[in-house]
């Protein structure tokens, strides 16, 4: 009888840990992203000065809005990485035009 007592306490020890773990694995991940929520992945700090051709770009995106100045991040066939100004009219366009190969 001793020993069943024994095996079930050491049962519901082992249950209970494992499951303290997997919380603490939770928490850690979720704190992680929260983290990367709060620091944008990149920003821009300048516009490209002149225009690019557009059989250049491969897509595009926005900045996140914690960037202390919004661009939009052109990203070449090729993988490099320009920032232009969202207000442009060539900028506008070439992301109407991104928008429609998508579809």
């Amino acid at each position: 009888m001793r020993v069943l007592a024994a095996t079930l306490a050491v049962l519901l020890l082992v249950a209970i840990c494992s499951q303290a773990e997997a919380d603490l694995r939770d928490s850690r991940i979720a704190e992680l992203s929260q983290k990367q929520e709060t620091f944008p992945t990149s920003c821009c700090f300048a516009y490209a000065s002149r225009l690019l051709p557009r059989s250049m770009i491969h897509s595009a995106y926005r900045t996140s809005n914690s960037c202390s100045m919004p661009a939009v991040v052109l990203v070449t066939r090729k993988g490099k990485k320009v920032c232009a100004d969202p207000k442009a009219r060539w900028v506008q366009e070439y992301l109407e035009h991104l928008e429609l190969l998508e579809h």
